[in-house]
């Protein structure tokens, strides 16, 4: 992925390898993860997966960070990358601005390059609209829009903080306004900004209060408008998919949420943009919505890579719960520490209930929010219990496929006998209701264990620390001593690298596979003081030297066989000398493997 996002960003190769080099991956790292010291690494918990004992590691004078849970690593870009939702060069890009480095993009003339200035062509399109929309909201044409904000308790500062705009009821005021400015009416078609019919171009929202949909950078990739009066006209109507949004990956007020996310350690997902903008109005500014939409993987990957604990809190009508119990599926592919649903009072939905009870009762509802399964077992069990017997058959299908969303057996056991306890049902009844024979036999969780190949792996990565240590190993053919291959290949790789102690020149001539062994061995702890690691590295090489040795001595066993056999005479004086010498060499090495591997290992 490293050279291939490089190519792609079209950098100049020098301003990308200054920034990767000149950034502290240490102090950026700590904006998002509580670090401590551990010789010379630093562990806290991964921000990618969740976990309760640290297998997150930072090391600073290589510039890498590996997670030994989940395996995720990289440099301070690859970091901000994943932990932004970010591109390569848009990473670059944010670093750079911390380091004050102007970037310089070359013109490069292939597919990446192009698609990079067409997206920052759109990108441009919209915020020129943007511009138009908050001079309409704030200028005489605005004053209904600006009154029907209001009357919805949407206050100036929260219409700022979101950006909120007016589409004045004109044809074609937008159309000027981007044409005077030099935006392309081309893109603005694409962006759905503008429609096109024989009279030529025309404004597509028109009499709407605009929301504005950011980017996790805060760039304006897309608009949601909401029509002001009762008509047989679309209530809300949305930008369409383009090249700078995809509908259903992304999430509405998470530019705004982001921070406070972070320091909440949890995340309040709704339906609407109104409930969105209403909560964080109250002082919930870690919320986020779902623009309206069912909850869709992409989703809820993006809540995961900024929090752990989501709270869910959908509209009290039908649609609203059938919502939260399809989200259930989605959020459970996570690994979520907590998944809780907020139930609201029926007929309310966030923005009425906060209007009606304010601050305080909407904490009271948060306080007392429970786990998403129970309640979307409990709902289900309830509306199976609400029909006669002989219409539930549906419903306990749909109960059915509800507890096969839980791939841990002993939780998927657990809600089937809350499920037939709530049914008044016996477990083997409620099983061949539910058809799920055997469920205690559900699918387990398989564990892979890395091979880490002990010594050779410990004595490599005393290698890549050290370019002269490498250098010697090498001359002296240290490399016969290594059987795993893909230590060979990573030693024999490291060769071509003119300056080791570059992490971005390292990584620039290793593969996929290689850059994630390079990460392990240089992230991963090493438990000798260094005021030892001279002795214990002879000891180790002493090792793989009698390892090498005695392989050796059987080879030249069988073939001192063979040339017996063949009275070999000569051949036969070779090989009884060279055994000698393997003898030798095993008895030179024997008091430092004792020293460090221990009698037993002798």
């Amino acid at each position: 992925m490293f050279v291939r996002e490089r190519l792609w960003a079209m950098i100049d190769e020098s301003i990308v390898k200054a920034v990767i080099e000149q950034t502290d991956i240490v102090r950026l790292i700590g904006e998002y993860v509580q670090l401590k010291k551990r010789g010379r690494r630093l562990v806290g918990l991964c921000p990618f997966h969740h976990e309760k004992t640290a297998s997150f590691y930072v090391t600073p004078e290589r510039g890498l960070f590996k997670c030994f849970g989940c395996g995720v690593g990289g440099s301070a870009a690859s970091f901000l990358m994943q932990i932004e939702r970010l591109s390569f060069p848009e990473a670059i890009e944010r670093l750079a601005d911390r380091l004050g480095i102007t970037i310089k993009r070359t013109d490069g003339p292939g597919p990446a390059s192009t698609r990079y200035r067409e997206a920052k062509s759109l990108v441009g399109v919209m915020q020129v609209a943007q511009a138009y929309f908050l001079a309409s909201i704030l200028g005489p044409e605005g004053v209904m829009c600006r009154e029907y904000a209001r009357g919805r308790g949407i206050s100036d500062a929260m219409a700022s903080s979101f950006g909120l705009g007016y589409a004045p009821d004109s044809w074609d005021g937008i159309v000027g306004a981007l044409s005077s400015s030099g935006a392309s009416l081309s893109d603005a078609e694409k962006l759905g900004l503008v429609g096109k019919n024989d009279r030529g171009y025309y404004a597509r929202f028109r009499e709407r209060l605009m929301f504005p949909v950011h980017s996790l950078q805060g760039e304006i990739i897309a608009f949601g408008g909401r029509y002001l009066r009762s008509g047989d006209v679309a209530k809300y109507i949305n930008s369409p998919e383009s090249d700078i949004y995809t509908k259903g990956e992304h999430l509405y007020g998470l530019y705004q949420a982001k921070s406070h996310i972070l320091r909440e350690k949890c995340v309040i997902l709704v339906e609407g943009n109104v409930d969105a903008v209403m909560m964080h109005g109250h002082g919930f500014c870690h919320t986020v919505a779902s623009m309206g939409t069912a909850l869709t993987p992409k989703q809820a990957e993006l809540l995961f890579r900024q929090t752990r604990r989501v709270f869910l809190m959908y509209d009290s009508d039908a649609a609203g719960q059938k919502a939260m119990s399809r989200a259930l599926g989605v959020l459970l592919k996570q690994d979520f520490e907590a998944i809780l649903a907020v139930e609201l009072p029926r007929g309310d939905d966030p923005d009425s209930f906060l209007r009606a009870y304010g601050k305080e009762g909407m904490q009271t509802l948060l306080e007392g929010a429970q786990p998403l399964a129970r309640w979307c077992v409990e709902k289900a069990c309830e509306s199976i219990l609400t029909l006669p017997i002989e219409l539930r058959k549906a419903r306990y299908s749909e109960l059915g496929e509800l507890l096969m969303q839980f791939t841990n057996p002993r939780v998927r056991r657990h809600y089937l006998e809350e499920s037939a306890r709530l049914l008044g049902l016996d477990i083997t009844s409620t099983e061949e209701m539910l058809r799920l024979k055997g469920l205690e036999d559900g699918p387990r969780e398989v564990v892979r264990v890395a091979e880490t190949g002990g010594i050779e792996y410990e004595v490599t990565r005393l290698l890549l620390r050290s370019a002269e240590r490498y250098e010697t190993f090498m001359q002296c053919q240290g490399l016969d001593l290594v059987r795993d291959p893909a230590l060979r290949s990573l030693l024999l790789c490291y060769a071509g690298v003119e300056n080791k102690s570059s992490t971005y020149e390292v990584m620039a001539h290793l593969d996929e596979g290689q850059i994630n062994l390079y990460e392990q061995l240089v992230c991963s702890d090493f438990e000798i003081d260094d005021s030892e690691i001279e002795r214990w590295y002879e000891g180790a090489m002493a090792a793989l030297t009698n390892r090498w040795a005695s392989q050796e001595i059987q080879r030249l066993g069988q073939e001192l066989e063979a040339s017996l056999k063949k009275n070999d005479a000569e051949r036969v004086q070779q090989i009884m000398g060279m055994h000698t010498k393997l003898i030798e060499l095993m008895q030179k090495g024997q008091m430092a493997r004792k020293f460090v591997w221990g009698s037993e290992q002798s």
